[in-house]
């Protein structure tokens, strides 16, 4: 996680005390409250806080704020959209964002064939995405009396709070890139769509339209499940996962392989767990050294539930198959990860403010990707 390291200041207009709506702390350029300002704050009496129970409040106030700022950073960690797809960068103040492919044409004749002016020359077309920039705003607040208490017995504050708010952050941003629906408030209801309009990895109707790897008929009888599949069922689960990787080959003309697979937990450990009867391998190994063989290099299998009920087989599993190393495939767009751009005085309370911008998922070329849907 990275934060807007924006110096915001803090000043009545000419430099000095603050004057009306509280206090703006100062930011340094690791996005942490500026001891020197705060320092200074203290020599000139400022932000005296602590109604007298600390004569120096504003010095351990920057330190305790900075505290939570600082566990965040150390402690919190990306979910899975970040492991999926790389990042594009735009500036953060952007409103829309646009990306062009240019793909050339180019041909051969023999000479032989034809005269001087007829010979055949190069072109190439020009695919063009673009899309809406979002900015996602959250924050937190310590009441002046837990920062009293935690100035006067040197108890840091508690960072539950900012740490609730970063991962409500990092869902949000993992449920846009999965499928682009997001929920307004988490823990209320369940995720709902926010009215973005937006699609993501998992339903992009450019990949679906490009047409659904059908999998293959088990000899459980189960409809392409992996879940209940048998022994007997070795060959056609890998089977399963062979033409996905064939799909993504042979629908981009064999310019793209496929080296990252997403796939639900359940998925997962059916692969891990089918063998057929006499053979010490599972799936999951099997497929593993041939895909190998195939790509040149390890390949990826990432789990990730948000794919569980994303299927068009009665709701089931989705799995995908991506060539993830290419930017040109797909890629998040990023104006700004998530982090604290403003710590400010409120009523009775210090207030840290919080953003993140974002442009969801980019899909610019959909033949780099395939999506095998199967019964649960």
């Amino acid at each position: 996680m990275q934060l807007h390291t924006v110096d915001l200041g803090f000043s009545d207009g000419e430099g000095g005390a603050p004057s009306g709506g509280g206090s703006v702390l100062r930011l340094d350029a690791e996005g942490s409250i500026d001891l020197q300002w705060a320092q200074a704050m203290q020599v000139a009496g400022h932000l005296d806080f602590a109604r007298g129970a600390r004569s120096d409040s504003a010095v351990p106030l920057a330190r305790d704020l900075n505290y939570v700022l600082q566990f965040v950073r150390e402690h919190f960690r990306p979910l899975k959209y970040a492991t999926v797809l790389q990042s594009e960068s735009i500036p953060d103040w952007a409103e829309r964002w646009e990306i062009s492919k240019i793909t050339g044409t180019g041909s051969v004749q023999l000479a032989s064939q034809v005269g001087r002016q007829d010979i055949v020359t190069s072109d190439f077309s020009r695919d063009t995405a673009t899309g809406r920039v979002f900015e996602v705003v959250n924050g937190y607040k310590y009441w002046n009396r837990e920062l009293i208490r935690a100035a006067v017995t040197g108890i840091n504050p508690q960072v539950e709070r900012a740490m609730a708010q970063a991962q409500a952050a990092e869902e949000f941003l993992d449920a846009l890139v999965a499928t682009g629906l997001v929920g307004s408030q988490y823990g209320a209801g369940g995720t709902r769509d926010m009215g973005l309009g937006l699609t993501g990895l998992g339903n992009d109707a450019n990949v679906v339209a490009d047409g659904l790897v059908v999998g293959t008929t088990k000899a459980s009888g189960a409809n392409g499940a992996w879940s209940s599949a048998v022994s007997a069922d070795f060959a056609l689960v890998l089977d399963d996962l062979h033409n996905g990787l064939s799909a993504v080959y042979n629908r981009s003309k064999e310019k793209h392989n496929a080296d990252t697979i997403v796939m639900p937990l359940d998925e997962y450990n059916a692969l891990n767990r089918l063998r057929p009867v006499g053979y010490p391998a599972n799936v999951l190994n099997t497929f593993k050294e041939e895909w190998k063989a195939r790509l040149g290099r390890d390949g990826r299998i990432i789990v990730w539930e948000r794919f569980a009920a994303l299927g068009t087989i009665s709701t089931g599993p989705r799995i995908l198959f991506l060539n993830a190393s290419d930017k040109n495939v797909a890629a998040r767009i990023t104006g700004k990860e998530y982090g604290v751009d403003q710590v400010r005085e409120v009523t009775r309370a210090f207030e840290a403010n919080a953003s993140l911008v974002t442009g969801g998922v980019r899909i610019l070329d959909s033949s780099g990707m395939a999506y095998l849907d199967i019964a649960a």
